[in-house]
């Protein structure tokens, strides 16, 4: 008995590797829900036959789930006491889920509205607001307009009480940080053509929304996806590439021949999608830099999708650029995935 006991001491425990929180994607008529190694799925909704999710949001508690489902937006619990999603009075442009899960702000017919999820009730809201950012006490409202970045708690009339954020606004692809204190989007500048040369270009640039938005330039023809919910890290797609991008330190990181999807709330993971079936030819490796200054961006090397069905894939910030591998998740994915945080 003796022996047994210090043998029980003494042998290893084996650590659970796989990362925290799940996945949720879509298949078919139906959403899915799995662990992030793509074990243990679970059908959590349903739709009629035909229709294509397109985006899928979720709150930094992972409470609640944001779909868009042929321009149409809907919501879900994920608690289990929902197997359908509720639709949303909003039109096909982006809506945005409130980072504790509780409102959605998005656009109707008739303008702005800020809907409260416990209630279903839509509440107008006085200017073309497009995003949200905090929580509870600083919960605020953020919109663009010829002369800058705006930002105002939620008030009967908002633009009494409004905050300039930035002197002036982006072309395109504007998104907050979920706490407000920083911004990316697409700006007009100028790229280099070789060492001597310059050519305006339009160009992906994060700032601070601090009343003087100093750019700083990004991977030059990234496209914003989507902020980690801590603030610090964002999803965005360069051509065919997927790339994980720091919002203040310059680092990135990127897959040749895959699409983004979704982050993790610590910016440490994604999830990609590519094709199920390999390429003929060798792929080239990740890109890894920092994003200021052109000789460290990103090529645009044409490169040849994986052909096949759409697998998901998950792909993470550490380890070497040039052998790390995205993981593979699970395969027949119809586009749409979300990363949804642990409780």
């Amino acid at each position: 008995m003796l022996v047994v006991a210090v043998l029980a001491i003494s042998a290893p425990a084996f650590a659970d590797d796989t990362p925290p929180g799940s996945i949720i994607f879509a298949r078919g008529a139906q959403l899915l829900r799995t662990d992030a190694k793509g074990k243990g799925e679970t059908e959590i909704a349903t739709l009629d036959a035909g229709h294509h999710v397109r985006a899928l949001r979720t709150d930094a508690a992972g409470k609640v789930l944001l779909a868009n489902i042929d321009g149409s937006w809907a919501w879900m619990p994920l608690d289990g006491s929902a197997k359908t999603l509720a639709p949303l009075p909003c039109d096909d442009v982006p809506a945005q889920l409130e980072d504790d899960g509780s409102h959605v702000v998005c656009r109707t017919k008739h303008g702005a509205v800020d809907i409260d999820l416990a209630t279903g009730k839509p509440w107008p809201v006085d200017v073309p607001v497009a995003r949200i950012v905090g929580s509870g006490p600083t919960r605020k409202f953020v919109w663009l307009a010829g002369d800058g970045i705006w930002a105002a708690p939620p008030s009967a009339s908002p633009r009494s009480k409004a905050q300039k954020l930035a002197p002036e606004p982006p072309l395109r692809g504007f998104i907050p940080s979920p706490d407000g204190t920083r911004g990316i989007g697409v700006y007009a500048s100028e790229v280099y053509t070789d060492v001597h040369h310059k050519q305006p270009a339009e160009v992906l640039m994060g700032f601070a929304l601090d009343g003087i938005a100093a750019r700083r330039k990004a991977i030059k023809n990234g496209v914003a996806v989507e902020w980690s919910h801590d603030s610090q890290w964002v999803l965005v797609q360069d051509d065919a590439n997927a790339c994980l991008m720091h919002a203040t330190g310059g680092e990135y990181k990127c897959w040749r021949g895959y699409f983004a999807a979704s982050i993790s709330s610590d910016g440490k993971l994604g999830l990609v999608l590519g094709g199920a079936v390999a390429p003929a030819h060798k792929q080239k490796p990740p890109e890894i830099g920092e994003f200021e200054g052109d000789d460290n961006e990103p090529d645009d090397t044409a490169i040849l999708m994986p052909s096949g069905p759409l697998s998901l894939y998950r792909v993470k910030l550490e380890g070497s650029a040039f052998t790390e591998t995205p993981a593979l998740v699970t395969k027949h994915v119809d586009g749409a995935a979300v990363w949804v945080p642990a409780p």
